[in-house]
């Protein structure tokens, strides 16, 4: 279970990420605001379970958390190019 939402949260992580970055250019303060908070969360608990994870011996643990925060930036970036 660790597994499914680690990688999940990663993945939104890495989504919530590259948005970040758009509307920080865009000066969506209030899009900003909120994503900063959702990130923050995202980020938090997903580092507690992989690390949690990964002392007690996982390395899968730690390849999911590598792999599904990449994978997030391309599902973002893919995104973008299909919006413009």
């Amino acid at each position: 279970m660790d597994y499914v939402v680690v990688s999940i949260l990663q993945l939104i992580f890495s989504i919530l990420k590259v948005y970040e970055i758009k509307w920080s250019y865009d000066d969506e303060i209030t899009k900003l605001t909120i994503i900063s908070f959702l990130q923050s969360a995202t980020w938090i608990t997903s580092t507690a379970i992989g690390v949690g994870g990964v002392l007690e011996g996982d390395v899968w643990m730690a390849v999911l958390y590598v792999v599904f925060g990449g994978l997030g930036k391309v599902v973002a970036v893919t995104i973008f190019k299909d919006k413009k």
